[in-house]
């Protein structure tokens, strides 16, 4: 591979010239500037991206940070976060969260012009770490915090209303017992009410004069099979009874999990049993029954990042904390 002082040698200039040409940077003759430029073409000479980043202190990389990338949501949503940063010549970079002290300061450490965290792993301390490192955060706001970081950008998807509008369905149609299971890893059992669809699930049976039945809220979510096993419990329990038994579930792609395993084990019977989701992604639409859901324009979300993590100039001297409020919508399937 031709380095600097390969192309210098060629055109018969010093590298610091070689520097000054490819980075416009200072005052090189029209002749100098052409012998280096053959040269570069002749010698298929690509400069050092570190180098360049070291310089002009950005890396022209973004990140996105979730609990599991398997999940349409957040994919859905990188897909219009990477065209519009593509185009301002960022690349965007996906990862799920991990719960090591080392990630954080890896992501600390200025590797990235920007971080949207979409995740509940992470409290107030770690979220604000981030952004006392300099870095320009936008936070998926899917649960309230108390005491974050003003730096920090919200963007907050109203998940209580859709959360009471899925129950207030479930309810009408005679719905008494409602099982709550949040998004994988939400880390249900340390912040309760703090999350936004729990609220609005605990609301509703609220107005409605039902009392919350904890057996029926999955607290652990660290894994798919103990949580699919939750649900299948529930489910048999209530299917001996010959009780309805309605499932609010905080993502699409764990509910039709759900379904799926609902069915697979002769459980799942329409009418008595509902599944409902919280994202309307393709999977929804995709499954037999179609899935009941809210939702909501990812687009606006993605819209949101970019102008948090690269604000336009005229948006750099903003003060206090930012909140963009995404309104949800109830998307009425088949399912529940």
């Amino acid at each position: 591979m031709a380095s600097r002082n390969d192309v210098a040698k060629l055109a018969g200039v010093s590298p610091s010239v070689v520097s000054y040409v490819l980075n416009d940077s200072n005052y090189v003759s029209k002749e100098k500037r052409e012998a280096v430029l053959r040269a570069v073409k002749e010698l298929n000479y690509q400069p050092s991206y570190f180098g360049r980043a070291l310089k002009e202190k950005r890396t022209n990389n973004l990140a996105l940070i979730c609990d599991d990338i398997r999940g349409e949501l957040f994919t859905e949503i990188a897909f219009y976060i990477e065209a519009a940063v593509y185009r301002r010549g960022y690349n965007l970079f996906l990862s799920n969260s991990h719960r090591r002290q080392s990630f954080l300061q890896e992501l600390a450490s200025r590797k990235f012009d920007g971080i949207f965290i979409a995740t509940s792993v992470y409290g107030e301390e770690e979220i604000s770490y981030l952004a006392e490192s300099g870095t320009p955060i936008a936070l998926y706001e899917a649960r309230s915090y108390e005491n974050l970081d003003p730096r920090v950008s919200l963007i907050r998807v109203d998940y209580e209303r859709g959360a009471a509008l899925l129950a207030e369905r479930m309810i009408g149609a005679g719905f008494r017992k409602i099982a709550f299971f949040p998004p994988y890893q939400s880390k249900l059992k340390e912040i309760r009410e703090k999350d936004y669809r729990f609220r609005g699930y605990l609301t509703a049976l609220s107005e409605h004069g039902i009392e919350p039945d904890e057996s029926l809220i999955c607290f652990e979510n660290d894994d798919y099979d103990g949580i699919l096993c939750r649900a299948e419990a529930i489910c048999r329990a209530a299917a001996e009874e010959r009780e309805k038994i309605g499932f609010i579930v905080g993502s699409d792609y764990l509910a039709v999990q759900i379904m799926n395993r609902l069915t697979d084990c002769g459980l799942y019977e329409q009418g008595r049993v509902a599944v409902a989701g919280m994202d309307h992604t393709r999977c929804s639409q995709l499954v037999r029954p179609v899935l009941t859901t809210i939702g909501f324009s990812k687009e606006d979300i993605a819209k949101s990042v970019v102008r948090f993590l690269l604000p336009r100039e005229e948006e750099r001297e903003r003060s206090g904390q930012s909140l963009v409020l995404i309104p949800t919508v109830l998307v009425e399937g088949t399912s529940g």
